[in-house]
């Protein structure tokens, strides 16, 4: 990729995370209506948390700037929000039903995970000096270990997904920088940790700190809308052996 078009690396970027989230939501028939309410709901925290990114983890150039971040960021917030909360489902669960035994709704506790990130933030970063990448990273891991204490039965889940959502960001990464000519040196001139002791790369191209975030967001995400519902996922036996896993509802 020439220089020039630098300006647009991150809005090329995101489409290829819309094109993974299109395919989940193609795949996940009978959950779009949630899957579109929590890409929604992490849409504006993408320009949102830049105001940490960029003052210390990364400063990518943004070809649609809004006050703050860019159309790029609720892009990325967007998507990321989609493959986060459902990639795990889009693989291994098959349907939805209703249970007859009641499941405690949470919908309270997603203001409690946009709170402890945020003071996470505020504390870790701007008080301490943490880079922001690991304080939100460590916000994330402490919502999610609040989560799986109260529902153990979303281990599976939350392991499954921080996996995927580490591995989706892996494969972009990876792949971008292979077939764009220069991306590489573009990622390492826009990552401030490039050169310093926290600045490792995996495989010649993807810096650890986003494999991290990858995971810890998938951890805290992937699980998120059934603890937020009360949902939980039973398995079915085939019959020719094997099981199906399905979302039930109280």
């Amino acid at each position: 990729m020439p220089a020039t078009s630098f300006k647009y690396a991150y809005l090329i970027a995101n489409f290829f995370f819309l094109a993974v989230w299109f395919l989940i939501f193609w795949k996940v028939k009978h959950l779009r209506r949630p899957m579109l309410i929590m890409s929604l709901i992490t849409a504006s925290f993408g320009p949102i948390s830049e105001l940490w990114y960029f003052a210390d983890y990364w400063k990518p150039e943004i070809a649609l700037p809004l006050p703050i971040g860019g159309v790029e960021d609720l892009l990325f917030g967007f998507s990321i929000g989609g493959i986060g909360a459902f990639a795990y489902e889009s693989l291994f669960v098959r349907g939805v039903c209703k249970c007859e035994e009641k499941k405690l709704k949470r919908e309270w506790f997603l203001f409690i995970f946009f709170a402890v990130v945020g003071v996470s933030m505020i504390i870790l970063n701007n008080l301490l000096g943490l880079n922001s990448i690991f304080a939100s990273s460590i916000g994330m891991m402490i919502v999610a270990i609040i989560m799986l204490y109260l529902r153990p039965d979303l281990i599976t889940n939350a392991i499954g997904s921080a996996v995927l959502v580490a591995g989706v960001m892996f494969i972009i990464y990876f792949l971008g920088q292979e077939i764009f000519p220069g991306s590489h040196a573009w990622m390492l001139r826009i990552w401030k940790l490039s050169g310093t002791p926290e600045g490792i790369i995996f495989f010649k191209h993807i810096p650890w700190t986003e494999m991290l975030w990858g995971l810890s967001w998938g951890l805290v995400w992937g699980p998120m809308y059934e603890f937020l519902v009360g949902a939980r996922t039973i398995k079915f036996k085939q019959k020719g052996g094997g099981h199906d896993e399905t979302i039930c509802y109280s």
